[in-house]
């Protein structure tokens, strides 16, 4: 089994499904809502643990009544809690307005915690995936002796960690390849492989600096919700990667491996 490390959110989203499109000056209705556990480090988390990986989750949650519940159930889920951080304060649910079609708003406060992520203790295993914007210093030296890291693009000034691939979204880089890839070296530093941007239905992108490979996706599928899609896209090209599938065949199977949840997704 491979032993993963997971380093990024556990939020409480409370997902409104909205009747109608965001429409400026026009009253909002809703026909449900309800709160899951969810972030960048869940969703990517519990796509490697239903591929068969171990996951040691590097988090914070805060020390109240909601917070006490995720750790039970990040537990219960099978997930190594052992590096999850308990801090006081309450749990603030992270808004997200669904539209009928998929498209999500995400509302999160302007003055929110930016909290340093970090660790005590070994942390040790076969590949690492980050989420996550503020590293530790001590948590960035022990990234360095793990076999294989990708790390999310952060949207925001983030702290340097070696990474092998750096994943984003067409959507959030809409600069030209090479500014993104110098974004991307910047943060991964000299380990950097390969910048990996997605773009929905249209062919996936794999950047060495000089060498651009189109890889087409799986059929797209249809679904009310995709929220925590592109979180288990990343989860499924890093266990394809260890598994020992070069970069454009990791990608493939990242692609199908998604595409196959948002399927079971859409019938539960």
């Amino acid at each position: 089994m491979y032993r993963t490390i997971v380093i990024g959110s556990v939020n409480h989203d409370r997902i409104w499904q909205l009747d109608d499109h965001l429409t400026p000056g026009r009253r909002l209705r809703f026909s449900d809502r309800s709160v899951h556990l969810g972030g960048g480090g869940f969703h990517t988390g519990s796509q490697l643990l239903e591929l068969g990986a171990s996951v040691a989750l590097v988090t914070r949650l805060m020390q109240d009544e909601q917070g006490l519940s995720a750790l039970k159930a990040l537990g219960a889920a099978g997930f190594d809690t052992r590096h999850v951080a308990m801090m006081p304060g309450e749990t603030v649910p992270l808004e997200i307005l669904l539209e009928p079609g998929g498209e999500r708003t995400i509302l999160a406060p302007a003055d929110g915690p930016r909290a340093t992520l970090s660790v005590r203790g070994e942390l040790a295993g076969d590949a690492a995936y980050l989420n996550a914007l503020q590293l530790e210093e001590a948590l960035v030296s022990r990234l360095g002796d793990i076999p294989l890291v990708v790390s999310q693009l952060p949207l925001r000034p983030a702290t340097p960690r070696p990474a092998d691939y750096v994943v984003t979204s067409r959507t959030d880089a809409a600069d030209d390849l090479e500014s993104v890839w110098k974004r991307a070296q910047a943060l991964a530093g000299p380990r950097l492989k390969g910048l990996v941007l997605t773009d929905g239905p249209r062919p996936m992108i794999l950047f060495d600096g000089s060498r651009t490979i189109h890889v087409d996706p799986a059929p797209m599928v249809q679904v009310a919700n995709t929220i925590g899609a592109g979180d288990r896209f990343s989860g499924a090209f890093l266990f394809a990667l260890l598994g020992g599938r070069d970069p454009v065949s990791a990608l493939a199977e990242a692609s199908r491996v998604t595409a196959d949840w948002l399927r079971q997704h859409r019938s539960s």
